[in-house]
């Protein structure tokens, strides 16, 4: 300020002078540096919390179900047991009942007596987890399909009907397609406790008048519907037809057999409520290795004495990966890792499935899967191996 310059009381607070100029932008500048460095602050810490309170967790790093995963050479997140480890829960006793598989094969028996009890125990189990999909009588028809949801398969189906016990079992047990699995929501005798029913029920809708248990009357449903007072809309509502004949009591699930074998060693008293000790035996009641799929010819063999069937002859897999390329990449992707769950991942599958499962697939296709598979019956026998053969790559 210049020593000739004296300011008025009406000169406060004005800053034409220079000296009050300068005083009045170097309080400006320092009150805009502070401002600026709390902004800086804050801006800084709101970075480092808000970073970690995002609301979509879709962006966060994690592994996806049924996804790839690109840290194994397989493609495969979930991991296969490690090579020369037993789990806990694989008792040598027990290994049947909780795996459904005999040497690595499927296998066709229950492992323990069928009984009135074990059946109501299935249907219940059934109507909580899996009518909501296949519907109340197994034909896919339930009430999430009903409301715009993929239709589920139907265990009516000739696929299905002659399926092993066992596949159903590891099919509840590991999930299939759009199926997720249910080992943790249902314990391993109630997941047979199902199987059984299921059986029960394709045999209840496909089984023929020479089933019906000796001393018992098959009637047509078309009677039971003007007895009991029910509509002609009725049974068609369920998908049952309306010549089907009913003996108007509960048919048992034999311990093995496909559903075409006669039921007629069901106990009688079962219709009266009693539990029979067991069910008369089938002359393959030991749990049966189906050779690397389910229509695969059945072969008596106890547990411990199950032989593997050989490999088929190698393909070419350079002629198979043209072919894949051809005619599967575009749904299960060029690199076979899929769109799970609608279209699954094809790597390792013939390990996991088999050839003859793979094969009739080809050749006849799957109708009752959601998007539907065509079927590829078009492929000859040494494109189907060269196929195969490239499926078996890494």
């Amino acid at each position: 300020m210049s020593a000739g310059f004296q300011p008025g009381p009406g000169d406060r607070g004005k800053a034409s002078h220079p000296g009050f100029a300068g005083v009045s932008h170097g309080r400006n500048r320092a009150t805009m540096q502070v401002c600026s460095g709390l902004l800086a602050l804050f801006a800084s810490f709101s970075a480092v919390f808000l970073s970690g309170c995002r609301s979509d967790m879709q962006d966060q790093p994690k592994m996806y179900p049924q996804r790839g995963a690109a840290l194994f050479a397989d493609g495969r997140s979930v991991r296969p047991q490690v090579p020369g480890t037993v789990a806990r829960s694989q008792g040598k006793d027990d290994l049947y009942q909780t795996t459904g598989m005999v040497d690595g094969k499927v296998g066709d028996a229950l492992p323990f007596p069928v009984s009135s009890e074990l059946l109501a125990r299935g249907q219940e189990r059934f109507n909580i987890y899996c009518s909501p999909c296949h519907s109340r009588v197994g034909n896919g028809k339930g009430a999430i399909v009903e409301r715009g949801y993929y239709r589920a398969a139907s265990f009516h189906s000739e696929r299905l009907r002659q399926a092993p016990l066992g596949y159903f079992f590891r099919v509840i047990s590991e999930g299939y397609g759009a199926m997720p699995s249910y080992y943790s929501e249902i314990a391993a005798q109630d997941r047979w406790a199902i199987v059984a029913y299921i059986r029960a029920l394709q045999l209840s809708q496909n089984a023929k008048t020479s089933d019906v248990p000796a001393g018992r009357a098959a009637e047509k449903l078309v009677s039971l519907e003007s007895k009991e007072g029910f509509t002609e809309e009725f049974l068609s509502s369920w998908g049952v037809t309306r010549n089907a004949r009913t003996d108007g009591a509960a048919v048992q699930a034999p311990a093995v057999a496909p559903p075409t074998v006669a039921v007629a060693a069901v106990k009688t008293d079962l219709a009266a409520g009693s539990k029979p000790a067991s069910i008369a035996a089938h002359p393959a009641t030991t749990p049966t290795a189906i050779a690397d799929g389910a229509n695969a010819p059945a072969k008596a063999a106890t547990v411990a004495k199950a032989t593997p069937v050989a490999a088929a002859p190698k393909g070419d897999a350079a002629a198979g990966a043209k072919l894949y390329a051809a005619n599967c990449s575009m749904c299960h992707q060029p690199n076979r890792a899929g769109l799970p769950p609608v279209f699954p991942s094809l790597l390792g599958i013939v390990g996991r499935v088999g050839e003859a499962h793979i094969r009739e697939t080809l050749i006849s296709g799957k109708p009752d899967a959601k998007p539907p598979m065509p079927s590829f019956s078009k492929f000859s026998p040494e494109e189907v191996d060269d196929l195969l053969e490239f499926l078996r790559t890494k």
